[in-house]
């Protein structure tokens, strides 16, 4: 497990002390808790719809969480952020990785988790990947930050990648970071 030295929230001023690990079995019911607030608080930032992930047995969590590398970020014993990361298995694509779900509470927000998610991300995939990539709606500037922050640069965009409930399309930027 990472510890990080204590870290101040921006949100709340709440001295942080953050532990970063990979996620299993044992998680998916934090795990999918964490999910659904995420996409009932912040739907439209997400790819999925809500009753997408809610359609999920526990089961089914598990399994997502065994088979790609999912790390959480926790206060004490409290999941408060996720992001993951699978990995292609395709013999023409075995050379690349995909950044998904990553997602963090209000008020971790701005203290450096999002950064420590990533630098586990990062750590899984260096040695195995060539190149990771992602996705995120247009206009998440924030999230958008984080990745450029680490490197990933825009190399397009899908116009109408995601429909909301609402009928409203939304873009999604494809961006792309080489580890080798």
């Amino acid at each position: 497990m990472d510890r990080e030295p204590q870290a101040c929230s921006r949100t709340t001023g709440k001295i942080l002390s953050i532990s970063i690990r990979r996620l299993g079995r044992a998680d998916a019911a934090s795990f999918h808790a964490l999910r659904l607030e995420g996409f009932r608080l912040h739907e439209r930032e997400f790819r999925f719809a809500p009753e997408d992930e809610a359609g999920l047995s526990l089961e089914e969590v598990a399994a997502r969480l065994e088979h790609d590398a999912v790390f959480g970020a926790f206060d004490g014993d409290a999941l408060v952020g996720v992001a993951g990361l699978a990995f292609s298995t395709g013999a023409k694509t075995r050379h690349k990785a995909l950044v998904w779900g990553m997602y963090l509470r209000e008020a971790y927000r701005g203290a450096g988790v999002a950064d420590r998610l990533m630098s586990a991300l990062m750590g899984e995939a260096r040695g195995r990947v060539e190149m990771v990539t992602l996705t995120v709606i247009a206009g998440n500037a924030r999230a958008q930050r984080v990745y450029e922050r680490w490197g990933f640069a825009t190399y397009g965009a899908e116009p109408r990648a995601v429909r909301t409930a609402a009928g409203e399309y939304l873009d999604e930027a494809l961006m792309a970071l080489r580890l080798d």
